[in-house]
């Protein structure tokens, strides 16, 4: 009877040493067998969102939770738990960890602090609270980022003028997202479905595939190699073809040598990096191959984020121009139907990045000088007296007027001070050449035709005061123009014979947007790349890779 005895007497202290602390535990702990209640974790919600209102932004286990969305879907159902069931806060987690696939960092999302949170076993009613909270700013967070973009853009590149057309989610937006009944799929609809966006997403996962396996290895500077060459390290330009998937390696192949196969690669390499497709490894062709997969993954990250900025709410038919990569597209049903490379502005007179709508076009246009380029036409008076002579220029006055240029003493002006207008006639030396395409706008940038055709050729074609000239204008009008009468290039073209100036006004107005993209994924999923002419790649990256401020 005594063992019996003395093990019951120690049953019975241990309980009451247990009630005891249970007594004694401070409001809001719980024991390891209960989670806190609804009511408790709601009034611990009530406090934090109230502050959050009060102060506009909080600390929430290091973390910043700032947005009123979240704050207003709390006060929508009376601050009561969003995510109670633990199964939907664990996908939640699954999806925070995936944003690396849209080339976002899951630390922005609370991935870090929703990790902890959920190991906790048990939790607080303020633990709850606060995991909750930072489960619904993280959708929030997610909501917003894929749907506008990460970055502020108006901070970024003060030439970008193209206004998102996705609302920014709000309380409402919220709680469709987080009481779906499949909350993976609704997170996921909040991605840009374009096939551009998609296409860079898988290009993403491949590029971080070649990283992880050390990348690809260096070529050294030597003689241009091309076909039949014997000269030149062959065998490792067909093994860095190789990595990025331009080329088989055959484990039965034998001497290096620079044959068809390895010359249609190369030409697939310069097609995908924007270069003139030769398949002649050269000194611009050596610098595309030796760039690191670094440098193209970041490419890859900061073209999705511009992606995120303008794809929502696509039409799917619009003329775009790729600024970087100085091509123009015809984009109809969804469709890229044209492609013709472009020459774009300067390092000095950029192009800028906008939209708006070709509403006209103009046959044998005539070209009024920007003031900006005044100086430019007297500085080449001084150098030729028969300049305005030679290019059908005349000066024309406030009034609309031709004025006899010989009552002007050119030399006592600069381009700043010159009163009038110089005017220049339609003809073959017109710079805008035989055909513009009209969309009003506060740049005074538009696309046209050019007379000086040999620049097409050049792979970097930077070489206008910010308009874009199209290499083939009149297939681009006849789009355009499609199912109008004398929209047909023959049409066109007998306009253009008679000299006169004419003006087409389009009857369906197509939406023209001028890009920034150093990476694109085409309609058919294949990445390209293009150099960053105007250095504007290194500003978003900064801001995607810095920490997040909301």
């Amino acid at each position: 009877m005594g063992p019996t005895t003395s093990s019951h007497a120690l049953m019975l202290r241990r309980g009451l040493a247990a009630l005891l602390l249970a007594c004694a535990l401070p409001s809001g702990t719980v024991s390891a067998a209960q989670e806190p209640s609804p009511a408790d974790a709601s009034e611990s919600l009530r406090l934090r969102v109230e502050r959050l209102r009060a102060e506009d932004r909080i600390e929430v286990a290091g973390d910043t939770v700032a947005a009123e969305p979240v704050a207003a879907f709390y006060e929508s159902r009376g601050f009561m738990p969003a995510w109670r069931a633990a199964d939907r806060a664990a996908i939640l987690l699954d999806v925070v960890a995936g944003m690396e696939s849209d080339g976002l960092d899951p630390a922005d999302y609370h991935a870090g602090a929703l990790r902890s949170f959920a190991a906790v076993r048990p939790r607080t009613a303020a633990d709850s609270a606060a995991f909750d909270l930072l489960l619904t700013s993280a959708v929030h967070r997610i909501a917003h980022d894929l749907g506008r973009g990460r970055a502020d853009r108006s901070l970024l590149d003060a030439s970008w003028a193209i206004e998102v057309s996705e609302p920014a989610p709000d309380g409402n937006h919220l709680a469709t997202i987080i009481d779906a009944d499949d909350l993976r799929a609704a997170i996921d609809a909040l991605r840009p479905r374009h096939p551009i966006y998609v296409g860079m997403r898988d290009a993403l996962a491949t590029y971080r595939a070649i990283r992880d396996g050390g990348g690809w290895p260096v070529m050294p500077d030597g003689p241009t190699m091309r076909r039949d060459s014997a000269a030149g390290p062959i065998a490792l330009l067909r093994r860095r073809l190789a990595i990025e998937g331009f080329i088989e390696l055959s484990p039965e192949a034998g001497p290096p040598a620079f044959d068809e196969a390895l010359e249609t690669a190369v030409r697939a390499f310069q097609h995908t990096h924007g270069l003139n497709e030769d398949g002649i490894v050269g000194r611009a062709t050596l610098a595309e191959l030796n760039l690191t997969v670094e440098r193209r993954i970041d490419a890859i990250r900061v073209n999705m984020e511009r992606a995120r900025w303008i794809l929502p709410g696509l039409a799917d038919r619009f003329v775009a121009t790729n600024i970087a990569g100085q091509k123009v597209y015809f984009v109809d049903r969804g469709e890229v139907v044209f492609e013709t490379r472009a020459i774009v502005g300067t390092s000095y007179t950029r192009t800028p990045v906008f939209a708006d709508t070709m509403r006209y076009l103009v046959i044998n246009p005539t070209w009024t000088v920007p003031r900006s380029i005044n100086g430019e036409i007297l500085s080449a008076m001084r150098s030729d007296p028969s300049y305005l002579t030679t290019r059908d220029v005349v000066v024309i006055d406030r009034a609309e007027h031709r004025v006899d240029p010989t009552t002007i003493d050119f030399s006592a002006y600069t381009g700043a001070t010159f009163p009038w207008v110089f005017r220049q006639l339609p003809g073959p030396v017109n710079p805008l050449g035989r055909i513009k395409f009209m969309f009003p706008n506060r740049y005074g940038v538009y696309l046209h035709d050019t007379p000086g055709r040999s620049q097409f050729e050049r792979e970097q074609r930077t070489f206008s005061h910010g308009c874009i000239r199209v290499e083939d204008p009149f297939r681009l009008a006849e789009l355009v123009l499609a199912g109008q009468d004398g929209g047909d290039q023959a049409s066109l073209m007998r306009v253009v014979a008679d000299g006169r100036t004419a003006t087409i006004q389009l009857e369906r107005p197509v939406p023209v947007l001028l890009l920034y993209w150093t990476a694109a994924s085409d309609l058919h999923g294949e990445v390209h790349f293009y150099r960053d002419v105007y250095g504007r790649d290194g500003a978003v990256l900064s801001a995607l890779d810095a920490p997040a401020r909301r």
